[in-house]
């Protein structure tokens, strides 16, 4: 059983290691079946590069895998408009692909899936993240509040040992570059650009019942002071890098 559960958490453990990565713990105080989950986050700077992935990670009572859903600040489009990559992704080993947005695997894993696309948006919208559970269906959704705009990242099918969606897990902000080992963090504005970004609260069951989500875990190891954040009822604020 120990070795099982090291395989399934390997994506997110190896990240972790590697990027140290600061994490946050969710919950959702309810002993109700949970059919869908609401995350959000708001990005309020965040350069247009391929670096970081501020996510969302969730699980199931049958064990057996989590998933995880999020955004990624990206390049602009071809017509310089400001766009961000979300993701809607499965390490469960009895995962399907249901979408043509997704393809089987996760994180260089031959299981699993993972679903992406990019979508417009502006720095200071807030974004969220619906994870709904039908059956054995899972549907990932992004909505800009700002906009009203609502995309379908993906969908996947697992096994009915999954059971319902867990009530508690853990976001997290993940510089994904150093998840390469020849991928040297420079402690400056070019090695690690500004960032500030907010995770609120989740909610469950078309927002009926509200959530709750820590303060941040630490700040970064491998630039001391690089990392600063704020708690509150409303979420917690996180400031990384330099400007």
């Amino acid at each position: 059983m120990k070795k099982r559960i090291i395989a399934i958490m390997l994506p997110f453990a190896a990240a972790r290691a590697l990027a140290a990565t600061p994490t946050l713990n969710w919950s959702i105080p309810t002993s109700n079946t949970i059919e869908n989950i609401t995350f959000a986050i708001t990005i309020n700077q965040a350069a247009p590069i391929d670096e970081f992935y501020f996510a969302n990670q969730f699980s199931f009572i049958g064990g057996g895998g989590i998933g995880y859903t999020g955004i990624q600040p990206t390049t602009n489009a071809k017509d310089g408009s400001r766009q961000f990559k979300v993701l809607f992704s499965s390490f469960r080993k009895d995962t399907i692909v249901r979408h043509p947005n997704c393809k089987g695997g996760a994180d260089g894993a031959r299981s699993g899936a993972t679903c992406r696309i990019n979508i417009p948006g502006e720095l200071g919208d807030t974004f969220t993240f619906r994870v709904q559970k039908n059956g054995n269906l899972l549907m990932g959704t992004v909505t800009n509040q700002t906009t009203g705009r609502r995309d379908i990242i993906g969908q996947w099918e697992v096994s009915p040992s999954a059971g319902n969606l867990n009530n508690k897990q853990i976001s997290w902000i993940e510089n994904y570059k150093m998840n390469n080992p020849s991928f040297h963090l420079t402690c400056d504005k070019k090695g690690w650009p500004y960032y500030e970004v907010k995770f609120l609260p989740p909610t469950a069951n078309n927002s009926t019942i509200k959530g709750n989500i820590s303060t941040l875990s630490g700040g970064s190891q491998a630039c001391p002071g690089a990392i600063t954040w704020q708690h509150d009822e409303s979420g917690t604020l996180v400031k990384g890098g330099y400007k």
